[in-house]
């Protein structure tokens, strides 16, 4: 049976890895969602067949044009990936101002609250589908300091995941989240260096996590050798939390 894969945030890091790395069959259908035009990602596209579309999440007119286009073409998911996150960056608590955890908010939880709004009727109907959801390690254990916004964001994307989860398991909808330490991509960019390279020496592996790590464990999760697993956040971490 042919695929329909909804990626959202298809320009990150680590969507970029699973497109490389993933085994498409013939038939397969995407819809890779960007908010910054790259010319690789394009080049995918166009190899593959694969629709790319354009929309900012932190903008709910562009978020609304997203989904409706979606209802449009009649797009009906059997896989979706949501990674989308806006830059991180250490601030104290009482420095961040509500516009950038709004902003956070915005693109992480509202937009993957709208796109399944419109979709995952219809994906119920079919009986079948699988979504992964990208969180992080800190919500698992003692967060880090400096994070509130993203951290306080991430846990309600996991509550939104859990609640997806418990509701669509009798129609078949498999909800998993994957949650990673600190990994080493563009993400980053406005995390101090310092930062990085202390987390890497403070894991028991004693390394920062690669977007392959994850990859691999997306690539399960969507396989059908996963059945019956739904609901569940699932550390990649190297043992730095479990």
């Amino acid at each position: 049976m042919a695929r329909k894969y909804l990626i959202l945030g298809a320009g990150s890091d680590l969507a970029k890895s699973f497109l490389k790395l993933q085994k498409f069959e013939a038939g397969d259908e995407a819809v890779l969602q960007y908010r910054t035009f790259q010319p690789a990602l394009q080049n995918f596209a166009q190899e593959h067949d694969f629709k790319l579309e354009q929309a900012d999440f932190q903008d709910l007119g562009s978020t609304q044009a997203f989904v409706d286009k979606l209802k449009a073409q009649k797009f009906v998911p059997t896989h979706i990936l949501h990674i989308p996150a806006a830059p991180i960056e250490n601030k104290r608590f009482t420095e961040y101002a509500w516009a950038e955890a709004e902003q956070q908010f915005n693109v992480q939880v509202r937009s993957l609250w709208m796109v399944l709004q419109t979709l995952i009727k219809p994906m119920a109907k079919t009986s079948t589908g699988k979504i992964v959801l990208i969180l992080t390690s800190y919500t698992k254990g003692v967060p880090p300091k400096y994070l509130s916004t993203y951290v306080a964001v991430k846990y309600a994307l996991m509550g939104l995941g859990k609640a997806l989860a418990s509701e669509y398991a009798p129609k078949h909808i498999q909800v998993n989240m994957i949650s990673p330490s600190m990994m080493e991509t563009k993400f980053l960019q406005n995390v101090y260096a310092g930062v990085v390279e202390q987390s890497a020496a403070a894991n028991p592996m004693g390394r920062n996590v690669h977007v392959e790590d994850v990859v691999s464990l997306v690539q399960y999760l969507f396989s059908e050798k996963n059945s019956f697993v739904t609901g569940v956040n699932i550390p990649v971490s190297g043992g730095e939390v479990f």
